[in-house]
Parts: C-alpha cells; structure tokens; sequence
C-alpha cells in the first residue's frame, strides 16, 4: 500500500500547530460561536459515524476545538 498523505496532513506538526492557533484564538474570544451554536455542532459530531472520541476521522480535527470557531464548517457538511 501507498502512502496516505491526506492521512499525514491530518497529524502533520504544521495541521496540528495551525489548530493550535485557532483554538487560542478562540479561547481569547476571536471568532467563537455562541453556546447554542456549539451544541448543536456537537451533537451533529456526536451523532456521525466519522467521529471517535472527540476527534472527526473525516479531517482529523479535535471537535471540541473546531466546534467552538465559527469560521470552520463540518467536511461533511453537516454544518
């Protein structure tokens, strides 16, 4: 088999450093979508069969970092 690299790009330093950045931005409050908002997102991930754990096997991201910045969408477009 060959190499995945859409696979590497999920847990690549530079794809984890870059979400990094969006959840301290978030944390500061740059570009954080209200409760509501979240919760239903979560529950979308929570319900997906692309979801393990906290992490969306789809992108690779942390869904309870991506969940809270209003700039990112589900790559499944669940929302």
């Amino acid at each position: 088999m060959g190499c995945n690299c859409d696979e590497n790009k999920k847990t690549s330093i530079a794809g984890m450093a870059t979400g990094a950045m969006k959840l301290a931005k978030s944390e500061l409050g740059f570009g954080v979508a209200e409760e509501d908002l979240i919760a239903t997102r979560r529950k979308h991930c929570e319900g997906c069969d692309r979801w393990n754990h906290g992490k969306c096997l789809e992108c690779g991201c942390y869904t309870y970092a991506k969940t809270r910045l209003t700039r990112e969408k589900c790559p499944l477009g669940y929302w």
